[in-house]
């Protein structure tokens, strides 16, 4: 008879736990509050840069190894030259890099895998509604209680980047283009 009671209260507390709506909380006092991540098409690399706003008691925490660490933690991508600057007065910090590996080409056609990018934060060009345009694709939103805004830069086309449209646009995690004449 008590195991029965016990299973009933367990399964009762189970249920009661998993139906309980899960608010997305502010970010904690010492993290980040804002990240702003820009990506530009240079031929067949991609130009990374991530200004990250920080509260101040967590910014005098930050180091460089600290932002290559997170980034490397993020991202399973081959990226080089990297650069790191603080802004003590507004605690701010950059991270710039060359992401190689990512853009294929055939004939004057070009094709970028940005899956790298977007799997962490679980986002989709098609689903997650980016703004299209003649430059290429952005979003803005809250992810973990952190505002994000992601700008991918392409090459500038006669026509939107729109989604599964040829010979310029994009699917869930790829956008491709033709090569300026």
């Amino acid at each position: 008879m008590k195991r029965r009671y016990l299973i009933v209260v367990a399964a009762s507390l189970l249920l009661l736990f998993g139906c309980i709506s899960q608010e997305i909380e502010a970010p904690l006092a010492g993290e980040e509050v804002n990240r702003t991540i820009e990506i530009k098409v240079m031929d067949q690399v991609l130009l990374y840069q991530c200004q990250s706003s920080w509260t101040a008691d967590r910014f005098q925490d930050i180091s460089e190894a600290n932002l290559r660490a997170r980034f490397e933690e993020k991202y399973d991508i081959d990226a080089k030259e990297f650069e790191f600057s603080f802004e003590p007065t507004s605690c701010l910090t950059v991270t710039s890099c060359h992401i190689h590996g990512t853009i294929t080409r055939s004939g004057d056609r070009y094709t970028a895998d940005l899956l790298w990018l977007l799997r962490p934060y679980g986002l989709d060009f098609i689903n997650d509604y980016f703004s299209e345009s003649k430059i290429g694709l952005s979003w803005q939103g809250t992810i973990n209680g952190t505002t994000v805004n992601i700008q991918v830069e392409c090459p500038p086309q006669d026509c939107v980047y729109e989604a599964w449209q040829y010979p310029v646009g994009h699917c869930h995690g790829h956008i491709w283009w033709h090569a300026s004449q």
